[in-house]
């Protein structure tokens, strides 16, 4: 993810808290909590001004209002203020809104599972039982996307990114129906399914691995061995990789790498100079990164590197 979608996500998230800050003032205090108490008190005679002087003391630590406000006055104050403070503000809103989050995300899953169910049943002419059975699973696979989003904003010690990576769908998603594909088809229908997955996955690789390498020959300078080299690293550190894939360009080892694997892979080819040049395009990254957020008064949110799988 760029940085420039990260930008205009954290202005969201602005706009979301201040709307959620907004919204659950308007709704009545929940049954049995500090607040209803409150409110009841506040109906009530003279008598009992003092007690709800020392509630009111109590309901206002730690509450979302308050942290929001605090957030405010650290902004007019001039102080860089984080994503994740931000997003932990804005959790106790998201987890009251959840069942409209829910059923938004089971009509933009039912609209999708549609689309994907009906393209594979045009193509290679399901019945009606394995359409069935297809958009079943897509069902399902959106339910534990949706249960990873639901734990992120459950969780006291999730942040913005990993608010962002719950969210991030593609075709990828779809990649886990291939085993009941082919248990509904047979002969060349069953052939050029996977034929057509695999390309689909081939392509993935190639590209991404050719965008990497042309961005890293951009800032280090390979030369020609180095290329081949890192053409069939970066392949392996491809996310769509998998071991056996047929690559153009690809050969020798064919074991997957992960990132940290992949970008020791790189390290270990390039010359002295080169490391150098790499570690200050970097530093450099991070700096404009920290800068183009710093025009918004923030700071980046921890394991914003996470947020996009290439570090050059």
């Amino acid at each position: 993810m760029k940085l420039k979608q990260v930008v205009g996500l954290v202005l969201g998230l602005v706009v979301g808290a201040f709307g959620g800050f907004l919204f659950s003032n308007s709704l009545p205090p929940e049954v049995g909590s500090v607040e209803e108490e409150l409110e009841l008190l506040r109906n009530s005679n003279a008598q009992n001004e003092r007690r709800l002087r020392s509630y009111q003391r109590n309901a206002r630590r730690d509450t979302t209002p308050d942290e929001l406000r605090r957030l405010a006055r650290d902004v007019r104050d001039g102080k860089d203020i984080s994503p994740d403070d931000l997003f932990a503000t804005m959790k106790p809103w998201m987890r009251q809104m959840s069942p409209i989050f829910e059923r938004m995300r089971e009509v933009n899953e039912e609209d999708w599972a549609d689309v994907r169910t009906s393209e594979w049943a045009r193509q290679y002419d399901l019945n009606a039982s394995q359409r069935a059975q297809l958009k079943e699973w897509f069902r399902a696979q959106g339910a534990e996307r949706a249960k990873a989003l639901v734990d992120v904003i459950e969780s006291k010690n999730s942040g913005f990114v990993d608010l962002i990576r719950a969210t991030e769908y593609d075709w990828k998603d779809a990649r886990g129906a291939d085993k009941l594909m082919e248990g509904f088809l047979k002969g060349d229908q069953l052939e050029e399914f996977k034929s057509g997955r695999l390309a689909e996955r081939a392509e993935s690789v190639q590209h991404e691995a050719d965008r990497n390498l042309s961005r890293l020959d951009g800032i280090v300078a390979l030369d020609s061995k180095q290329h081949e080299q890192l053409f069939g690293v970066l392949s392996r550190g491809a996310e769509d990789y998998q071991p056996g894939l047929n690559v153009d360009g690809l050969a020798g080892e064919n074991s997957a790498l992960d990132r940290g694997q992949r970008d020791a892979e790189i390290r270990a080819t390039l010359r002295p100079d080169q490391i150098e040049k790499l570690d200050e395009h970097q530093r450099n990254r991070r700096a404009e990164a920290e800068k183009e957020m710093r025009r918004m008064m923030m700071t980046l949110p921890k394991d914003w590197d996470l947020l996009d799988r290439d570090t050059f």
